[in-house]
């Protein structure tokens, strides 16, 4: 700060008479320089300490003294290798983002209690990348806290809402791309187990429970051609069936209904996809893969009018379908990604039992009726993302409705319902409401156990226990993610 020297220091000065008044004038002008000075100072320590806050410096310290969520890391290049690769280097969690509200609440409005996530488990969930939207990639987080998520290695990776990853019991990643794909998600070894021949996609792919059977089809990319369905030993696959694509039903596999062996005559259940690549699933075929096998595929559920199956319970072959199917709005605020928001959703619910030679639905029951001629599109109800308990004892379902006016928000609720019994003596129960959510898109991911499953809500995944009401976070992807799989002690 520049001073005004009078006379130097220590030198008396003359007494000068002057009038009071301008006396006060000359100290209030000193006193606001001086205050004026005093205010820049201030301010440039702030600005100091904003930029350092703002600085990787800076926030490495702030997550050292603050306990954050799990955000998942920006989504880099994969290695291209396709033999053994070292196990993926976490990538340090630098972000600050406080942890998210849960987006779900009971139905008495009681306080969501926080939920202790079970202990020695994995979360195995695809996530969209944000610098190149039309890739997707796989990543594994630990529930012990010891790290952030983790990009797996998966070569030739193609993301497709239809053709899901499925785990193995021996803890290998199956996924499809420029072929069928192996990889041990904690050694990183990779494995293909199937080509794909140049412009063909893959449009549906299926593995038994026991993981030791695979079946999957293919098609030209542009639609023309021919549909191959192949199935057999995850090491030894056939192609068992071959249509033109210009003649639908265009079958896609829906399921593999028992465990195929050379003792057993295995069934394929198929599903027409009317010549679409996207997550189309119109009426239920039964191809006989016996000695001799089917050479056409046996009906069991009409496509006409629009119905299909939604899912297949592993054990108890119990079938989830739907009567009515019909198209939502587009939500236009991207709340919804687009491939997700062009399905066509049940407006209705169903479960039986699959069996008999030939194979046919027995004791079904509605759980959900179809509904008609309502005053407006807000005024239906419309299913996603249904689950059967791992035990089967239960049947968890999102449902949600759409505002008739954009930007055609979503409304979801999700209940339950249970299930006993078998064939013509099954007996489902009248669905409870479990809780409702704020969240703009909420599906259902994989369980934990019979009563803790994850969920997708605007970005961020989280763990439910239906019992307690309790809600965890895992993961803050800051965009699009779906749970592919749990990995945990005792499964793998």
């Amino acid at each position: 700060m520049t001073q005004n020297v009078i006379d130097p220091p220590g030198k008396p000065l003359p007494h000068i008479s002057q009038p009071l008044p301008q006396q006060h004038t000359r100290l209030s002008t000193v006193g606001a320089i001086s205050l004026l000075v005093l205010i820049c100072l201030l301010l440039t320590l702030f600005t100091g300490l904003l930029i350092y806050s703002l600085s990787p410096a800076g926030q490495r310290a702030a997550s050292i003294a603050a306990t954050a969520t799990h955000t998942a890391p920006t989504p880099t290049a994969q290695l291209s290798s396709t033999t053994s690769a070292p196990t993926p280097t976490p990538t340090p969690n630098l972000s600050l983002t406080p942890t998210p509200v849960p987006p779900i609440f009971s139905p008495n409005n009681v306080a969501v209690d926080p939920l202790q996530l079970p202990g020695g488990h994995y979360v195995i969930y695809e996530q969209q990348d944000q610098q190149h939207p039309q890739q997707n990639n796989l990543y594994m987080i630990s529930l012990d806290g010891s790290g952030s998520p983790h990009m797996l290695t998966t070569p030739g990776y193609t993301y497709n809402q239809a053709v899901r990853p499925v785990l193995t019991p021996s803890g290998q990643l199956l996924y499809s791309g420029d072929g069928l794909w192996l990889t041990d998600i904690f050694s990183g070894t990779t494995t293909q187990i199937a080509t794909l021949a140049p412009n063909f996609v893959i449009t549906s792919m299926d593995l038994s429970t026991d993981g030791k059977w695979i079946a999957w089809t293919t098609e030209q990319a542009d639609g023309q051609g021919l549909i191959d369905v192949y199935a057999g030993p995850l090491g030894n696959p056939a192609r068992v069936y071959e249509q033109s694509a210009e003649n639908c039903p265009c079958f896609r596999v829906f399921s593999i209904v028992d465990t195929l062996d050379k003792h057993s005559n295995g069934t394929l259940l198929l599903t027409d996809d009317r010549g679409s690549h996207e997550a189309v699933q119109n009426g239920l075929w039964a191809l006989d893969l016996g000695t001799p096998p089917s050479t056409t595929p046996v009906q069991i559920l009409d496509e006409d009018p629009q119905q299909g199956p939604l899912l297949l319970s592993p054990y108890s072959n119990m079938l989830l379908s739907s009567t009515n199917e019909g198209e939502v709005p587009f939500p236009t605020d991207n709340s919804v990604p687009q491939d997700i928001a062009a399905l066509t959703y049940a407006n209705s619910l169903s479960v039986g039992t699959l069996g008999g030679h030939p194979l046919a639905v027995s004791g079904s029951q509605v759980i959900l009726p179809e509904q008609h001629n309502l005053r407006t599109i807000a005024n239906y109800h419309w299913v996603t993302t249904p689950l059967f308990s791992p035990d089967e004892h239960s049947l968890v379902y999102v449902e949600f409705s759409s505002d008739e006016q954009a930007p055609y928000n979503r409304h979801s609720a999700l209940y339950m319902v249970q299930i006993g019994g078998s064939g013509s003596h099954l007996h489902v129960g009248t669905p409870k409401l479990l809780a409702t959510s704020t969240a703009l898109l909420f599906e259902l991911g994989g369980w934990f156990n019979n009563h803790v499953l994850t969920f997708y809500g605007d970005r961020t995944l989280y763990a439910l226990d239906i019992q307690t009401g309790a809600v965890a976070t895992i993961v803050q992807a800051n965009t699009y993610a779906r749970v592919v799989a749990i990995a945990g002690a005792g499964r793998i």
